[in-house]
């Protein structure tokens, strides 16, 4: 073999070492990243059931209650996009309800994670009121918001294995 075929081959074959190295050491992080945007949604989640459930009572505790779940959801929605980044899909390896539509409609995605900003916020400036009917209606909207999302990027074996 001549010592240029020889140098290529070599060359050719550290790179996809290289490659292949960066693939591997790529998938755990990417395996961890989506497990946390799982728990922060899911918490987000709690927190909106809770505040819903609370409202649900004649003395709603507004302090222990409702005002620490309104912050959770108020703190971590403008994070929303940032938690769904390309590569955090199911080719990363790890399951997930996320939809590949995520990636392929963005700008729609982003639209309603815009919303859910939205939304958040006023949940947070009704609560500031103490009014249950106002509170209630505020966490219908945001629930709805919630769903529409969940209608386009979240995968129906959500539900499925959810009952399970």
């Amino acid at each position: 073999m001549s010592s240029v075929l020889f140098t290529r081959v070599v060359g050719i074959a550290i790179v996809l070492s290289v490659t292949a190295t960066a693939i591997v050491t790529a998938a755990p992080a990417d395996v961890a990243m989506i497990k946390s945007r799982q728990e922060k949604l899911r918490d987000m989640g709690s927190a909106l059931k809770q505040i819903d459930d609370e409202l649900k009572r004649r003395s709603p505790d507004w302090e222990n209650v409702i005002q620490p779940n309104v912050q959770i959801l108020h703190d971590r929605s403008p994070f929303l996009m940032k938690w769904f980044p390309k590569g955090s899909g199911p080719e990363a390896g790890a399951k997930t309800y996320a939809l590949p539509a995520i990636w392929q409609k963005g700008d729609d995605f982003a639209k309603h994670a815009r919303t859910m900003v939205a939304e958040s916020q006023k949940l947070e400036q009704v609560f500031g009121k103490k009014d249950s009917g106002e509170m209630r209606a505020q966490v219908v909207a945001l629930g709805k918001t919630c769903k529409g999302c969940h209608d386009s990027y979240r995968s129906p074996d959500y539900e499925k294995d959810a009952e399970q």
